[in-house]
Parts: structure tokens; sequence; C-alpha cells
């Protein structure tokens, strides 16, 4: 079972510092594209759960999305 983290914005700007093997994160209003649901998501919107055995999971904020760090893409904005 999962059970939802409350974190500071600090600490979790620093978990997905630690944890993210894909991208660098240099704050939580940076942008992403999730692959999966195809919707763009900000950093400070992503939800991160703690299981039963004590490890992290990143999830994307889209409702029914399973999307995690592997999904999530730079996005390509066309100014």
């Amino acid at each position: 079972m999962l059970t939802a983290l409350p974190l500071t914005p600090g600490r979790k700007l620093k978990l997905f510092q630690l944890s993210d093997p894909h991208k660098q994160w240099w704050s939580l209003e940076e942008t992403r594209f999730c692959a999966r649901c195809e919707h763009l998501i900000i950093g400070r919107d992503i939800r991160v759960f703690e299981d039963g055995e004590g490890c992290i999971h990143f999830r994307c904020p889209t409702l029914r999305c399973e999307g995690g760090f592997a999904d999530w893409e730079y996005p390509q904005l066309h100014l």
C-alpha cells in the first residue's frame, strides 16, 4: 500500500534531484511532458508516495496516470 508523503518544497526538490536518473531538476516549477498520458506536468504537482518497505515512488499528477521519471521528457516548446 502506498502512502502520500507530506513534503516541504525543498525536500521534494532534493528527492527529485537524488532519485531521477533520467533528467536534472533545478526547480519544482520545471515542466515535463508525460509520454504515458501525453500531458504537460509541473514538478510541484508530481505525487510522492512511500510503500510499506520505505521505498519512495513518484507518480504523474494526471488522474489515473501511473507515469514516473522514465516517462517524463523535457517538453519541446516552440517559442
